[in-house]
């Protein structure tokens, strides 16, 4: 997700939009988010993932974290050179939380 919306900023801005306008429980919405759940839950059931998280929570705490940066290179004047290096070090911190947070199952 991070990658995505720094290579289409348009797109996020479309996202941060559409949060504006009110609570997203339209049926496509729902339905991604039981799919997207539904596949966690395996993961946790195949010893993937750690099984103590609610998948709700873990798909909720990585979009957050995965999207945390993706405005971070608009706020802060570089040049492309630093842009770069910046959002490297911003997404391997995502990585890194991400695997802190939900680390791979026994």
């Amino acid at each position: 997700m991070h990658d995505y919306f720094v290579a289409n900023p348009d797109n996020r801005r479309l996202m941060q939009w559409g949060a504006l306008e009110g609570p997203a429980d339209d049926d496509t919405v729902v339905e991604t988010a039981r799919r997207k759940t539904a596949i966690l839950r395996r993961a946790q059931e195949d010893g993937l993932l750690d099984p103590s998280w609610d998948p709700l929570d873990i798909l909720v705490f990585v979009n957050q974290l995965a999207t945390a940066w993706a405005d971070g290179p608009r706020s802060v004047a570089l040049d492309d050179a630093a842009r770069e290096a910046f959002l490297v070090d911003r997404r391997a911190a995502i990585v890194a939380a991400v695997g802190r947070l939900f680390p791979a199952g026994g």
